[in-house]
């Protein structure tokens, strides 16, 4: 058997095919609409003749004119008519226009253009002449009146047969290039699917094997597992990434962040990375003397940036070499905020003949450095469409053996208001516990996964492997939530949870839906909310997401603080993340006691700088509650201000909330230590 194909056009040059054909076609409507008026004008001069055949001017017009009674008979044509049709200008007078116009349309045409009133335009077809195809006509026709005579119809015509066949071949490239265009995407969103559910079983399966004793050549097992199928996905997301670029598909977020805190957050486990490797990290966070206001943006995709080059910059670094990172705010204004980024490293290099190059997809400095150092390819591409897409540019100067600097610029909207995202948590609290959960799943191994999951927590699970046997459990029991694969043989997921929400039954028509996909394009997620599914997380999902998703579905309290980003940076070494939480446990204490020290004595601008001091480690441990205090007490009071009591109280509520989160931590770690 054999296949085949037409040639696989990149995405990003299937894109611009597809707009060079739209240009194309907007190019023709523009000229037929241009020819809708040369015809008008061509009326617009017969209608000022007194009789047909009596004005000279339209037998020289070049643009084909006829006249002929309500009934088809030709009166009068010039010779541009008779060389259209390929007849002797003589022999078509007195002749009916069925001589040379299909009798098919005749009498939608006769009864158009028979009414009196205004021009009246369209498009009619000539009979084949030489076994040739048919010339298409657009034309214009006004039924006259004149006095004392009787009525006849002036018709004016072009010949569009070319263009109509060049317009048509437009719009069928044009279908073709997008129907290309869906079938790469569809054929990626099942690609995502075919390699995120199995990788959900495995990751979720080795997560569980870390909670079980394990000696260390075990864990090291363990450890690579883990670290090779994140790769495996971290090259999949490269791939998605691009592909939503290179179709306009990438959706940024607009959500109020603050600038200098994403960038500690973003650089806080690449530093740490730096120094396992022996490199020196340095790093100048929008240092300014005025606070910065928050903005508005997509923090991730801006982190994604940075990381990006940070990352290679590490990778790219021998031992004893250097990084420096830094961030400037440029310019602002009272309504946008411009920052520069600038990642220097003192690594291999890249020669000169390569920096054009470097941004393409699928491109690196060389061969060899695909096989050295490897990765896609892909990141920089990535990363500078990011850049490009939040209005921005970016640039690079390498030299080989030196190392490289690469800079780029956005600007992003000045932020209203403050806003704060609630982070996930990991940590069991309780709250799910007792709660009965439908988990409806075709791949048996992520059942088992989620049911895990679910029943660590105290959860009660019920299991369904198709869309009617979710049904009839769901018509059967009373649920706290529905746990829903998309992708399943027979019923979907959403047409199921469609079911659902039509039951009788209000509570159970109401009950909280997570969707659990291997779809990873937006579009799909959309599609999935509209069906009435109250939230979706994508495949292979990390434990803390799962927890922070569905005690957010049944508006459950969570934790004071969350170690997703210390369990993220430990990749799985528990050793590492009782090192980060000792730590915490250690430093935090006395700068608490030294803040409410300064504040009893009023020493605001003490409190801002142990504050400083101390934010980035609230933040990596996810302790969302405290950034109200944290905004009032970071820069330190003006002159004339009088909002001493408002900071008295946010040092009271700081050290509250930051004391529990200490107790609670300290609790944990004795029941794991």
């Amino acid at each position: 058997m054999t296949f085949t194909s037409e040639p696989v056009l990149a995405p990003a040059e299937a894109a611009a095919r597809i707009a060079a054909l739209e240009q194309a076609l907007q190019a023709a409507n523009e000229r037929a609409t241009a020819a809708e008026r040369r015809l008008a004008e061509t009326v617009a001069i017969g209608n000022r003749a007194t009789a047909p055949g009596t004005n000279q001017l339209l037998y020289d017009l070049p643009a084909p004119v006829a006249a002929h009674d309500l009934h088809g008979q030709l009166l009068f044509c010039n010779l541009a008519f008779a060389l259209l049709v390929q007849r002797p200008m003589a022999s078509l007078v007195d002749q009916l226009l069925s001589e040379v116009v299909p009798t098919t349309e005749l009498p939608m045409y006769l009864g158009q253009v028979g009414r009196p009133g205004q021009p009246v335009s369209g498009q009619l077809p000539l009979l084949p002449v030489a076994g040739k195809p048919p010339r298409q006509l657009l034309y214009r026709a006004q039924r006259l009146d004149p006095p004392g005579q009787t009525p006849y119809v002036l018709l004016c015509a072009l010949d569009v047969t070319e263009q109509m066949q060049a317009t048509a071949e437009l719009r069928r490239s044009k279908e073709k290039a997008e129907a290309s265009a869906q079938a790469k995407e569809a054929f990626l969103a099942n690609l995502s699917h075919e390699i995120r559910t199995p990788m959900n079983g495995v990751l979720g399966m080795a997560r569980q094997l870390t909670k079980t004793p394990l000696d260390q050549d075990q864990q090291e097992l363990l450890r690579i597992i883990q670290t090779s199928g994140e790769h495996l996905l971290a090259v999949l997301n490269e791939v998605l990434d691009m592909t939503k670029i290179s179709s306009a598909r990438l959706e940024l977020e607009q959500m109020s962040f603050d600038l200098r805190e994403s960038m500690e957050v973003a650089l806080q486990p690449l530093a740490v990375q730096a120094t396992e490797k022996g490199l020196l990290f340095h790093a100048t966070l929008l240092l300014q003397r005025e606070p910065l206001p928050r903005v508005m943006g997509d923090a991730y995709r801006l982190n994604q940036v940075l990381i990006n080059l940070v990352s290679n910059a590490i990778k790219f670094t021998p031992a004893g070499g250097s990084i420096s990172v830094g961030g400037y705010l440029l310019s602002q204004t009272d309504t946008h905020l411009t920052a520069g980024f600038r990642v220097t490293d003192t690594g291999i290099g890249i020669p000169e003949n390569k920096l054009d190059h470097i941004f393409e997809d699928f491109v690196q400095a060389g061969t060899d450095t695909a096989r050295r150092y490897g990765g896609t390819g892909l990141g920089l591409g990535i990363a500078r469409a990011l850049v490009e897409q939040m209005g921005g540019t970016m640039q690079v100067e390498s030299q080989v053996e030196s190392g490289s600097t690469f800079q780029f610029t956005v600007t992003l909207p000045r932020a209203k208001g403050v806003e704060t995202t609630p982070r996930p948590v990991l940590t069991d609290t309780g709250a799910l516990r007792n709660r009965r959960v439908l988990v409806v799943e075709d791949n048996g191994i992520n059942r088992e996964v989620v049911r895990r999951l679910l029943q660590g927590w105290g959860g009660v699970v019920d299991e369904a492997e198709d869309g009617p046997t979710a049904l009839r459990l769901h018509a059967e029991n009373q649920y706290d939530a529905v746990l829903m694969d998309i992708q399943m043989p027979g019923m979907s997921g959403a047409e199921a949870t469609a079911h659902i929400r039509r039951h009788p039954d209000p509570t159970r028509a109401q009950v909280p839906v997570l969707a659990l996909t291997a779809n990873a394009f937006r579009s799909d997620l959309d599609r999935y909310l509209k069906a009435g599914i109250n939230d979706c997380l994508t495949k292979p999902f990390k434990e803390e997401e799962f927890y922070h998703k569905l005690v957010a579905l049944l508006q459950l309290p969570s934790a004071p603080y969350n170690l997703a980003q210390i369990y993220e940076l430990a990749d799985g070494e528990k050793t590492f993340v009782q090192r980060m939480v000792r730590s915490f446990l250690l430093h935090i204490p006395p700068s608490l006691h030294q803040m409410q020290t300064a504040a009893a004595a009023e020493h605001w601008a003490e409190v801002a700088r142990l504050v400083h001091h101390i934010k980035p480690n609230l933040i990596q441990f996810g302790v969302a509650s405290i950034a109200q205090p944290l905004q009032l007490l970071i820069d330190p009071p003006r002159p004339g201000d009088d909002d001493q009591m408002c900071r008295v109280a946010a040092v009271q509520q700081l050290v509250r909330q930051v004391e529990q989160v200490v107790s609670e931590l300290a609790a944990e770690m004795a029941t794991v230590a």
